[in-house]
């Protein structure tokens, strides 16, 4: 059983009993003027409606407001549903968006008024990946009750065999704990892999890994100092991340322990064929139920030897208000609500990921899982993309070009910045 999931009955108790000391701070939600019988649809991903039941009824108890809450089963089609929706006028007033979405369907969503929250409280009571994500031109467009951030999955088993104590604290030591967890036969097989990490067809979030190791090294992808939104990836910076990403895969390095043939690296980590992997806390379940006897833990992501500031990678799903909701102020109270450290913090433990706000961080640091989560949120960084899918399509073929040989490290990268600078001016086709 979940340990976090467990206390569920007596969070929703506190919900429900005690919402006079919830809402925005310690105030309870208030009254808006709305017109009878309002009805708000709020569109989720993750939320079930056991949990979301008595924060809706809650919700109405003090403003009078109904929820019709919808839980969307797939995450693959929930970008169509929700596009194809609003395109026939039929699509909620409240909805979850990825953190890279604000940029491009801005004009599909209103920000809040800045009565229920404005951009330097978005700055005070969240962490800092929050703000640089979701707000433009002083205004919030999104609001989280969740961040979400790649960390380092290791099997216990493995490191103790191999006689390591301890994860990886920067890459220098990654590479040298690769190469001691490896084993590779006399004909270039991998029977044990130190890490999932080299290629991309095989490795679940792969662009998110390499984008990652870019942004630690100083890298910013999306330029926009100079009043345009320059892509800027085909420079020494780039190469550098992408040689040491690919190096894994290749059979001449010290360190290669990864290829094509590998099986998917959810799956190669579950079954102990390989003995780290690069992911978010959602994946823990996914884990658990492939493999209930895997003995795992988490670590933070390594990071480069003597660099001051530390990065991590932000992945996360914000509530926003649709541009064509009828009750746009009562909407944003909903998601204002949502987004309190009680509430939040509900849902929080029911699905079993770290918070989004700062005040919550300390409740989670004892927690040798979740803490790493919670903490590297402090961390995390992003970048705004158009069009994530796309994003990711360019550079899984980036990587997977240079990992099999066919495409050299400076023209890879000189192409997957041309298609990505497409996609950032609209021109994508």
């Amino acid at each position: 059983m979940n340990p976090l999931r467990s206390k569920l009955p007596y969070a929703l108790l506190i919900i429900v009993s005690g919402i006079s000391l919830m809402g925005f701070g310690c105030r309870a939600p208030q009254k808006v003027q709305t017109t009878t019988n309002t009805t708000l649809v709020v569109w989720g991903l993750w939320q079930d409606s056991d949990v979301m039941g008595p924060i809706v009824r809650a919700f109405k108890e003090s403003t009078g407001i109904t929820i019709d809450y919808k839980k969307i089963a797939s995450v693959a089609t929930y970008e169509a549903e929700l596009l194809n929706a609003l395109a026939e006028g039929r699509g909620p007033d409240i909805f979850v968006i990825n953190n890279t979405w604000v940029e491009a369907k801005r004009g599909r969503l209103i920000p809040a008024p800045v009565e229920i929250i404005n951009e330097r409280q978005l700055q005070d009571e969240f962490v800092d990946v929050v703000a640089t994500d979701l707000s433009r031109d002083g205004l919030v467009y999104a609001l989280p009750t969740s961040v979400d951030t790649m960390a380092l999955y290791y099997n216990n088993n493995l490191f103790n065999s191999a006689g390591i104590s301890a994860p990886p604290k920067t890459w220098q030591e990654f590479q040298q704990q690769v190469t001691k967890l490896t084993q590779v036969s006399r004909l270039g097989v991998i029977g044990q892999s130190g890490a999932a990490i080299g290629t991309a067809v095989n490795i679940n979030r792969a662009p998110d890994i390499l984008q990652m190791l870019m942004m630690q090294s100083g890298l910013k992808i999306l330029d926009t100092s100079r009043g345009e939104r320059r892509i800027d990836i085909a420079n020494d910076v780039g190469q550098r991340a992408l040689s040491f990403y690919t190096d894994f895969s290749n059979k001449s390095k010290q360190v290669y322990a990864w290829d094509v043939s590998q099986d998917y690296s959810i799956d190669a980590f579950a079954e102990g064929k390989t003995a780290m992997l690069f992911n978010y806390s959602y994946q823990i379940p996914t884990l658990k139920a492939k493999n209930p006897r895997l003995q795992f833990s988490v670590g933070p992501v390594p990071q480069i030897g003597g660099n001051t500031t530390q990065v991590t990678f932000a992945s996360y799903w914000p509530f926003a208000v649709s541009a064509s909701s009828r009750s746009p102020q009562a909407a944003w109270q909903f998601v204002r609500f949502l987004a309190s450290k009680p509430v939040a913090e509900t849902m929080n433990r029911a699905q079993g990921v770290p918070p989004a706000r700062r005040d919550a961080v300390p409740d989670y640091v004892a927690d040798p899982i979740m803490g790493v989560f919670a903490e590297q949120s402090l961390k995390a960084q992003s970048w705004p993309r158009v069009d994530i899918v796309a994003t990711d399509g360019i550079f899984t073929t980036m990587i997977d070009s240079v990992a099999t040989g066919g495409t050299a490290i400076s023209d890879a990268l000189k192409q997957a910045q041309d298609q990505l600078q497409r996609i950032a001016t609209g021109n994508g086709g």
